[in-house]
């Protein structure tokens, strides 16, 4: 191994992390997200069988979580964009390289787009969505130029208090809910059912960022039993935005542009505490902040890894920038960006979270390159 690379990568970040704040990293990664539009959009596809494809996404999710791992394992002071062009050579590495980072940005970039549209829509129409892309980028920067290790520790804070809200909402919305709005089971057949499934498998496979955060970890050996759980236990998660269904219907689900923010709204403690849906918006919030900093960190540590540099904070601004701008102006509304979710990010997401790894780790196995690492 050359032993210059594994350096690099500890020169840019003197920050350490531990399998379960890496966990925690996936929980947040996936979650935060993909309970906010794809109720909406697997209801639209799958129906009254959304529950059906939870359970494959998270199989197929686990799946790429175990790839990813394995890879990773292979390199464990490296990066992928530094063990890329060793694996693939100097321009089909570096082509893969930049994919990967390419691929964080746009993550990063609709992550932004993706609050700031709850924002504006539920609760302050006449604001910019400027304001709100700036202002998140701003607080997400400031995290980046902390580091992985301060990253973790305030997910490691963050996380429990949202799941616990997350069970709570569940539990709440159970009362209402009509089980038999589930049945009958595979109506339409399993095409519609598989289609929803590879839409959710994308949000699930985010848990890639293995593949930059790996050098970081200081228990290696536990990592992949602790990502493999992270993902299960975002299946189960993904459950509770399922219940929509249960509460409203699958016709009406599919028509709701915030299921969760309804369901949240329909609970009612007594006669006096109702309105809850500021709950859930704190949730939102607080994890999309912290998906937007652990997806916005590896962007830049990744590019100033591909670009040879020293220090990966003076990119930190810049990028943040250009994630501002391509936030508010790649999309034309909602509208716009559900369509992206339902008809491009499946496909996308299939590139980037299997093809690539599943090619670099064929590459490095028959080249016989990381064996030593592994051992």
């Amino acid at each position: 191994m050359d032993k210059n690379a594994g350096d690099d990568a500890y020169r840019l970040e003197k920050g350490r992390i531990n399998s379960r704040q890496l966990a925690f990293l996936i929980i947040t990664t996936v979650i935060s997200t993909a309970d906010i539009y794809q109720p909406a959009l697997v209801a639209r596809a799958a129906g009254r069988d959304a529950w059906i494809a939870v359970i494959m996404a998270t199989a197929a999710g686990i799946g790429i979580w175990f790839l990813c791992a394995a890879l990773a394992r292979r390199f464990p002071r490296e990066t992928v964009i530094q063990y890329s062009r060793r694996v693939l050579g100097p321009w089909a590495g570096g082509a893969a390289g930049l994919a990967f980072i390419i691929f964080f940005f746009f993550t990063s970039a609709s992550t932004t787009r993706m609050l700031s549209d709850i924002m504006n829509s539920a609760y302050m129409p006449a604001t910019p969505l400027a304001v709100f892309s700036l202002s998140l980028l701003v607080v997400g920067a400031y995290t980046v130029l902390a580091g992985v290790e301060v990253l973790g520790r305030v997910n490691e804070l963050l996380l429990p208090l949202g799941m616990a809200t997350l069970l709570f909402v569940g539990a709440a919305s159970l009362p209402g809910a009509d089980f038999n709005r589930f049945l009958p089971v595979l109506e339409n057949g399993p095409g519609p059912v598989g289609w929803a499934a590879v839409m959710l498998a994308g949000y699930l496979g985010e848990a890639v960022i293995i593949l930059m955060l790996f050098p970081y970890i200081v228990d290696q050996e536990k990592t992949t039993a602790a990502g493999a759980r992270a993902v299960a236990a975002v299946g189960a998660a993904l459950q509770v935005g399922v219940l929509a269904i249960a509460l409203f219907g699958p016709g009406v689900t599919a028509d709701l542009t915030f299921p969760a923010l309804e369901m949240v709204r329909r609970i009612k403690l007594g006669d006096l505490i109702t309105n809850l849906d500021i709950l859930m918006m704190m949730v939102w919030v607080g994890g999309v902040y912290l998906k937007l900093s652990t997806i916005y960190y590896v962007t830049v540590l990744g590019l100033a890894q591909w670009l040879g540099l020293r220090d990966y904070r003076p990119l930190v601004a810049p990028l943040g920038v250009c994630m501002a701008a391509f936030s508010v102006f790649a999309y034309h509304g909602i509208d716009d960006y559900t369509a992206m979710l339902t008809d491009v990010f499946p496909g996308y997401t299939f590139v980037y979270e299997l093809v690539l790894p599943l090619l670099l780790l064929l590459a490095a196995a028959w080249r016989g390159l990381g064996k030593k690492e592994s051992n």
